[in-house]
């Protein structure tokens, strides 16, 4: 569409071609000398002026065609939860139909549906480890996208993806660093007291969905501590049945059970809530108890509509000024 603004040149070359035959022909009918009293316009300092107000509005609705985007600063909630989702083998048990995963995809689609949609929300998958795959966002729809790509895959690190959870969050990017140093074995584990910050970290919540046993990696104990001390709650989901669930898997019948004692541990260290089963007045709550820490952020924002009211107004000063010298329009 930028193409259309080839057309403003040739309209002011025209408009040069236009004005220098009025003016031959003026001096071929009139004496040089009366000329300055022929038209109203004559009079006046700029009577060109309505004609380039017609231009540059033309130009503003071109270039408003073409659907320009700007980083321009909105108000923004800065609070933000981290969906952290158990995809370890044990998820494919069928104690709840049609699988623990798929029972765990479907309480965070509930969660979104619950929340404003300009709730920032991310999402982390993890098994033996831990990896981020959405970071927080209000798009929400690249959560879901997300979450459909998952299957099972290995063993369960809940404490990879507490840690994991927590740095995705805003402003904490190297909380719980001493704990990965301690789990490397390069560092000791040094005070647990946190380091001070100029301001206050903006709201932050897990929401940590998963059958509950943790068999590998970081102590989900300690990271749940690195959790409370940078301000994150954590709110856990059971997903399983008591009595657990008799499973094939890799060829094998083996025994998968549900142990929720960990998870209601972990809440309980932040101040988080264990939900099981969760209702959706408990996702909602999630929600709501996280608060709100309003501030400015730059977003890529289409300004179609600012360049088209700039030239709505170009318009109407230029119709305007013609109507009043000339008594015409345009």
């Amino acid at each position: 569409m930028l193409v259309g603004l080839g057309v403003i040149p040739v309209l002011l070359l025209s408009w040069v071609a236009v004005r220098r035959r009025q003016h031959r022909l003026l001096s071929a009918f009139a004496d040089p000398h009366l000329l300055p009293r022929l038209g109203r316009g004559a009079r006046l300092r700029f009577p060109s002026l309505p004609f380039f107000l017609y231009l540059v509005a033309i130009g503003l609705l071109v270039f408003a065609s073409s659907r320009p985007v700007a980083a321009i600063p909105v108000p923004a909630n800065r609070a933000a939860v981290v969906v952290a989702l158990d995809v370890s083998k044990s998820m494919v048990a069928t104690d709840l139909a049609p699988s623990r995963l798929e029972a765990a995809k479907q309480a965070v689609r509930e969660f979104l549906r619950s929340i404003p949609r300009s709730a920032k929300v991310g999402l982390v998958s993890f098994s033996d480890y831990a990896q981020v795959l959405v970071r927080p966002t209000t798009e929400h729809q690249d959560v879901l996208d997300a979450l459909e790509r998952l299957q099972p895959i290995q063993a369960t690190s809940i404490g990879s993806a507490i840690l994991t959870a927590v740095r995705a969050l805003p402003g904490r990017e190297t909380a719980g660093q001493e704990l990965l140093n301690q789990q490397q074995g390069t560092l000791p584990l040094p005070s647990p007291s946190p380091p001070p910050s100029a301001e206050p970290l903006p709201p932050g919540a897990i929401l940590l969905i998963s059958d509950g046993v943790s068999t590998f990696g970081i102590d989900p104990m300690q990271a749940a501590e690195v959790a409370r001390r940078v301000g994150v709650k954590i709110y856990a989901v059971g997903v399983g049945t008591p009595q657990g669930s008799v499973q094939e898997v890799d060829g094998q019948l083996v025994f998968i059970p549900f142990d929720p004692t960990g998870l209601q541990r972990i809440t309980a260290i932040t101040g988080g809530r264990y939900f099981y089963p969760p209702t959706s007045e408990d996702l909602r709550r999630v929600y709501r108890e996280l608060g709100r820490s309003m501030a400015w952020e730059r977003q890529r924002t289409e300004v179609t509509f600012l360049f088209a009211a700039a030239g709505g107004l170009f318009i109407l000063a230029g119709g305007a000024l013609s109507l009043a010298w000339f008594r015409r329009l345009p």
